[in-house]
């Protein structure tokens, strides 16, 4: 087990120790490009820099854990399009699983958010972490006899948020430089901080858990933990413990097709009501936060920490744009891609027409013509990868759309599970819910209490 920093001065110490580390490795490229007057050999130290600046906060982030690792995930998957394979690719080993750290250094977090006779109200208490991420881990305990999860926060977390992604961002802009774009990623940091600050609020994941529990109950195939709210502050949540086998590893057992063809089925309509219906996502589509329970053919939804709210006005122009695509008309493409702030109008005539073909090909999986869709189909895997490459290589203005971000997030990852089940289906139906929800008075109110939505303001990108 690890040890974190025990206050705010110890972290900031090996925040400083970090950030003398990347000053020292630009110094260094500076001297030797003062030295040079090839471009090549400029470019050549430029990007021997970065990476090792990457390999620097690779070694500090696994030891700090909290939004800065956090953060270094996420731009890991997210942002595989601007920043070159050398950095990706150390940047990469941050998608790990987390070292637990030591339960003496939550005991603290347990005394501040339950009171200091936390542990009678508890029967038991395991001090050993059943698991453990970047932001917190969990202990099993029970409850009146009843197994719960302790989810608790590594301390200091909260507080540590902006500084830690000042470090990213310089990071980010560094790695920019190389890459020689001219991206404004000021809207992208603050959808990150944003998002981080209510993962770092385990108030706001409780009242969305709760939100999302009331939501699936008239459907048996979800299940979702019963929060106990009298032992949840900020930084401890305490739910029910639910039995489930871990999607990752019921995936590797080869299960039949006919459960295979349930999970696909299940995961797809409940992305449809979370964006669609609701406008209530849970972004994260890490196979950690699912458990499979397939004797009863349920799955059982975890962390609802990345929850994002999407208000009607910004869905309606989603559904124009998807809209747009089935057109077929590049140029009614660019023109909502523009007004949806999705690409900047700046960019050439050429990169606007290749962002009308990566859309297209983005959801060619739903063209009637092609039902039922294999999911393991390698030629239009080569090609979206192709077409996604030399659209963002094109590139001038555009940064990533920053309410996108997420949601495309959780887009990618149920597309790379139902790659993994290795299934030809009928999409049709789900895009039928997709484009024809805003006639049906889908977007016009909203009948749920909703969660906070962090970012911009209702349809900005």
């Amino acid at each position: 087990m690890k040890h974190l920093p025990r206050d705010a001065w110890s972290r900031s110490k090996a925040m400083l120790g970090l950030a003398a580390g990347l000053s020292g490795q630009e110094l260094r490229h500076r001297l030797r490009t003062s030295f040079s007057n090839s471009a090549e050999k400029l470019r050549g130290s430029e990007l021997s820099a970065r990476i090792e600046q990457a390999r620097l906060m690779v070694d500090s982030l696994g030891r700090l854990k909290g939004a800065l690792m956090k953060a270094g995930q996420l731009l890991s998957m997210d942002a595989s399009d601007l920043l070159p394979p050398e950095a990706l690719a150390i940047l990469a080993k941050l998608q790990g699983g987390a070292e637990p750290v030591d339960f003496e250094v939550l005991r603290g977090v347990l005394v501040d958010e339950l009171g200091p006779d936390w542990a009678n109200a508890f029967d038991s208490f395991d001090e050993r972490p059943a698991a453990s991420a970047s932001i917190g881990q969990v202990h099993r305990a029970t409850v009146g006899a009843v197994p719960v999860a302790v989810k608790i926060q590594y301390p200091g977390v909260r507080e540590s948020i902006d500084s830690d992604l000042a470090v990213l961002r310089k990071f980010g802009n560094g790695w920019l430089t190389v890459t020689r774009r001219d991206i404004e990623l000021d809207g992208v940091f603050e959808e990150l901080r944003s998002l981080l600050h209510l993962e770092a609020d385990y108030g706001h994941e409780r009242f969305c858990q709760s939100l999302f529990a009331s939501l699936v109950a008239s459907d048996p195939r979800f299940v979702v933990p019963r929060v106990l709210p009298e032992l949840s502050a900020t930084r401890v949540l305490t739910m029910s413990w639910e039995e489930g086998q871990p999607l990752g590893q019921w995936l590797l057992q080869g299960p039949p097709h006919d459960d295979r063809l349930w999970l696909a089925q299940a995961m797809l309509d409940l992305y449809c009501s979370e964006f669609f219906r609701w406008g209530l996502v849970q972004t994260d589509p890490n196979f950690a936060n699912f458990l499979m329970r397939p004797a009863e053919r349920q799955l059982v939804l975890l962390d609802f920490g990345a929850t994002l709210e999407f208000e009607p006005e910004f869905r309606q122009g989603y559904v124009r744009l998807l809209r747009a695509v089935a057109s077929g008309d590049a140029r009614r493409v660019a023109d909502e891609g523009i007004s949806f702030g999705l690409i900047d109008p700046r960019e050439s005539r050429a990169t606007l027409d290749l962002f009308a073909e990566f859309l297209t090909t983005a959801v060619e999986p739903f063209d009637a013509k092609l039902q039922p869709f294999a999911f393991r189909d390698a030629d239009y895997a080569a090609r979206s990868r192709d077409i996604g490459s030399r659209f963002t290589k094109s590139l001038a203005y555009s940064p990533p759309p920053r309410r996108l971000l997420f949601l495309h997030r959780k887009l990618g990852g149920i597309f790379q599970l139902l790659r993994r089940l290795d299934l030809e289906l009928d999409l049709r139906p789900y895009w039928a819910q997709m484009v024809e929800g805003d006639d049906a008075g889908v977007y016009s109110s909203r009948s749920t209490q909703t969660c906070t939505s962090p970012g911009a303001s209702p349809g900005s990108t």
